[in-house]
């Protein structure tokens, strides 16, 4: 392993077939933490960043691979944060002639899993504020009135950005500011085919919900979130006529194609449940569920569901509703996902999980 410091030289060599075996090597060792640990205290980093806007292309991808796999170590992501990266993979990512754009979006990805990496993309109280990630998001919906819009797989680790931001308040805020209309362009990916990107909207619906300043915004009329989330869960069951009153036509028997079918992607389905307690948080918003109607959906979700712990989280949201305003009930409305996620969303400062490849 001490032979990689040795590599670590050739990244400034000035032949491109010099660099290019040195970055084949570190490439191939860098999903290691015993490698990461020897190359800490060089100037790979300086040298990787410096490399991604070479000309030759396969310089980059591997210069970029690296990196992301760096990443992977926290004391790599920091160093890589800090050098005000962000402007460069956002240019790199919504080039469109770029063929690399997608691995220049992980590794954007990965550094916006920091606090201090999402404050760079957002520019907040600054002149560019909002500018980068509305670059992202105009790239991510482009040809949205095209037919492929909602199948395409073209653009997938964009919005993995996004989601990143909205897991500190700073970043839920932007995204949904009435002047930048990024929830609104974001939004109808909630129909997406590609599971990335609904695993992707629904992720920035849940961390939204989970601000309680936002939900008269997000159960208004102009978002109707409630409605869009009892859709993902619907299914093509029969309602009776009685159960219909009340509810939105959407969500009537004769607006469901047939064969429609819930979300078979199970962390979707978790994330609806997740938004729907955290908007329980609210009277403004209990009261919306209950003049919804949306008990039945929730009812036949419920039976329909085959895991345990979702039933369970279907159940809270169920109690609750059901019950009048004001009940003195122990009632928890906690979702039971996982800890960690909470403490992301509560504690700003931790990092989230990044991505390897």
């Amino acid at each position: 392993m001490d032979q990689l410091i040795e590599l670590v030289p050739f990244l400034t060599n000035p032949k491109a077939e010099i660099k290019i075996l040195a970055l084949q090597h570190l490439s191939g060792v860098s999903d290691n933490q015993d490698a990461r640990d020897v190359l800490k205290n060089t100037q790979i980093i300086n040298n990787l960043l410096y490399l991604i806007g070479d000309s030759n292309h396969v310089i980059v991808r591997h210069s970029l691979t690296i990196l992301i796999n760096l990443c992977q170590d926290e004391t790599f992501l920091a160093e890589i944060t800090k050098k005000n990266i962000v402007p460069r993979l956002v240019d790199g990512t919504t080039d469109t002639k770029n063929k690399l754009n997608e691995i220049f979006a992980m590794l954007l990805s990965n550094v916006t899993h920091t606090k201090e990496g999402c404050l760079q993309l957002m520019q907040c109280g600054k002149e560019l504020e909002a500018f980068y990630i509305m670059k992202l998001v105009q790239v991510l919906t482009s040809g949205s009135s095209q037919p492929d819009f909602l199948t395409s797989a073209k653009y997938n680790w964009i919005i993995n950005v996004i989601l990143n931001v909205t897991q500190i308040q700073e970043g839920r805020k932007i995204v949904l500011e009435d002047e930048n209309q990024i929830f609104q362009l974001i939004l109808p990916l909630i129909n997406h085919k590609n599971v990335i990107k609904r695993r992707g909207i629904l992720g920035i619906i849940r961390n939204c919900c989970y601000s309680e300043q936002h939900h008269p915004l997000l159960i208004s009329d102009r978002f109707d979130i409630l409605t869009k989330l009892c859709l993902i869960i619907r299914g093509n069951d029969k309602l009776d006529e009685d159960e219909l009153v009340g509810i939105n036509t959407q969500l009537h028997n004769a607006s469901i194609p047939v064969g429609n079918e819930r979300d078979e992607d199970k962390e979707c389905r978790k994330m609806v449940i997740d938004s729907l307690i955290f908007l329980t948080g609210t009277k403004i918003s209990r009261i919306a569920m209950r003049d919804s109607k949306i008990y039945p959906i929730l009812r036949n979700y419920y039976n329909a569901e085959s895991d345990e712990d979702l039933r369970d989280n279907v159940e809270k949201v169920v109690e609750i509703i059901l019950r009048e305003e004001g009940e003195d009930e122990n009632i928890s409305t906690e979702p039971s996902f996982d800890q960690n996620k909470r403490q992301k969303l509560e504690d700003e400062d931790v990092n989230f999980d990044v991505e390897e490849i």
